[in-house]
């Protein structure tokens, strides 16, 4: 009887009904916006990830342009996975709300031989401190509190870590502290304007990303007092681009504020064409209010109630 089975189960294989019953092609959604694609996917037993790409305007606000992770129409997959989409921006009046612009990268360069280095040493009080050492990590789109990828804030992300890394993270999440920045709020009874403005330009970054790095620095503590990884991000968009550190785009953006400096950046490892990263930084927050851009402008913050000084209720995530 168990070779018959078998055997049953070998042909059913074969045959493709098995793969058949718990795969499902990918739809095509050319056209369709972001509730239309939620319920396309719903009926085909998929749920949507959204990576939104700033730079992206079409005729509709959330317009669908691909699947993500190297996805193609038609290809097979798992029934219930959590399927990434990339859409459009929503369209908003750059006359009277911030929207980011799309600017060369002008910022410090990563340096391949800290790839080589250890992250962290091993001090004599039993506390660990950053080397300089970089090392790569991997990113899930999504919000951490709906418990769908690392996305919590403009300043602090969940990635997936090496074990050696991992195990000396102790905050819950476990998530990354920027280095030398400050976003403004998104958590519930503390939001803030422009919380979610940095929020959204950080994680859809990490989302398109081909390859991110971690890097400690120098000297420093490995993890804040919560417990949380600190780190400089490096991301890279495609394997002919070189790496752009994210700490710094989010400052340029005007997103953020160069804070929390506690020593960090400021070593002769971290150093690129002359500069610190610490006064690269401070470079990135002066060309920001040169150019007035995000909180250092007069456009608003699209998704904040002015009137009320809260959360807009339809537009806040």
């Amino acid at each position: 009887m168990k070779k018959l089975i078998i055997a049953v189960l070998i042909v059913l294989i074969l045959s493709g009904c098995i793969v058949q019953e718990s795969t499902v092609a990918l739809p095509n959604l050319e056209g369709k916006t972001e509730t239309e694609i939620v319920d396309t996917l719903d009926n085909v037993g998929l749920f949507a990830t959204f990576i939104v790409k700033h730079n992206v305007v079409l005729e509709q606000s959330k317009q669908f342009i691909e699947y993500g992770q190297n996805l193609n129409i038609g290809d097979l997959i798992g029934i219930g996975t959590y399927v990434p989409v990339i859409i459009s921006q929503e369209l908003i009046d750059n006359t009277e709300y911030f929207v980011p612009i799309e600017l060369d990268y002008d910022g410090p360069n990563f340096n391949e031989m800290w790839l080589e280095w250890p992250a962290y040493q091993a001090m004599e009080d039993g506390s660990f401190r950053g080397t300089g050492g970089a090392f790569y990590v991997t990113y899930e789109p999504g919000y951490w509190r709906d418990r769908t990828g690392g996305c919590i804030d403009g300043d602090t992300t969940v990635f997936e870590y090496p074990e050696t890394i991992r195990e000396k993270i102790q905050s819950n999440t476990p998530s990354t502290r920027y280095f030398n920045i400050d976003t403004m709020e998104t958590y519930p009874g503390g939001e803030e304007a422009f919380g979610q403005p940095a929020t959204q330009y950080v994680c859809s970054l990490l989302a398109l990303a081909e390859s991110i790095i971690l890097q400690t620095d120098p000297g420093d503590n490995l993890t804040d007092r919560y417990g949380r990884f600190l780190a400089w991000i490096w991301v890279r968009f495609s394997e002919e681009d070189p790496y752009q550190l994210l700490n710094y785009r989010v400052v340029r953006q005007g997103l953020g504020e160069v804070k929390y400096l506690f020593g960090a950046g400021e070593t002769e490892v971290t150093v690129d064409q002359g500069l610190t990263f610490t006064e690269w930084m401070f470079l990135a927050e002066s060309r920001a209010i040169e150019a007035q851009l995000g909180m250092h402008g007069d456009l608003l913050d699209y998704y904040w109630d002015y009137e009320n000084n809260v959360p807009h209720p339809t537009r806040w995530p």
